[in-house]
């Protein structure tokens, strides 16, 4: 109670923050009682843990890393180039070309040229039937895991989630502080 008539009081927004961004919020004072946002910061801390837990279970099952799934994920959306999969990927283009080439040499990912280049030059790349196969199996790992939580949340705690999850992604997707 207390916390909360401090942060109506006091409540200051910086102006011109656009961004969902630490150098945007530093001067802000929190709106919310102090203890609500402790305890979201430990829960968010959490979902972050577990989401690094799925993805050593991914890793162990297909022994490839988040970084090398999400590649794999971009080529077969549509990103042939290494600049255009570390855009997709939110990789700087050197990381992704590692990654690529790294993926080349396991075998699930070839390389071929555009059809308009005359010299011919390897540097597109394109899923090979092992990385699609990779690919499918990680989604299905993906996908029973989903299932097995949704087992145990059951229907109605499962349509809360996702309700909030599309919640949190729509306010994570714009500004978080209003401008001036």
């Amino acid at each position: 109670m207390i916390d909360e008539d401090l942060a109506e009081k006091y409540a200051v927004v910086s102006a011109g923050a656009h961004r969902f961004d630490g150098a945007d919020v530093r001067d802000a004072v929190p709106t919310t009682a102090v203890g609500e946002i402790l305890a979201l910061a430990d829960e968010l801390t959490r979902i972050g843990s577990a989401g690094t837990e799925l993805a050593r279970r991914i890793e162990s099952v297909t022994g490839l890393r988040a970084g090398e799934v999400q590649v794999l994920a971009a080529v077969d959306a549509g990103s042939v180039h290494p600049r255009g999969i570390a855009e997709v990927i939110g990789q700087v283009v050197e990381a992704a070309e590692a990654t690529v080439g790294a993926l080349v040499e396991r075998g699930l990912l070839g390389r071929h040229a555009h059809a308009s280049d005359p010299a011919g030059e390897l540097a597109l790349v394109h899923l090979t039937p092992p990385g699609r196969a990779v690919l499918e199996q990680v989604e299905a790992v993906q996908i029973r895991l989903a299932d097995a939580l949704a087992s145990t949340l059951g229907a109605e705690r499962t349509r809360s989630l996702r309700s909030t999850l599309a919640t949190l992604a729509d306010v994570l997707d714009r500004p978080a502080l209003p401008t001036d």
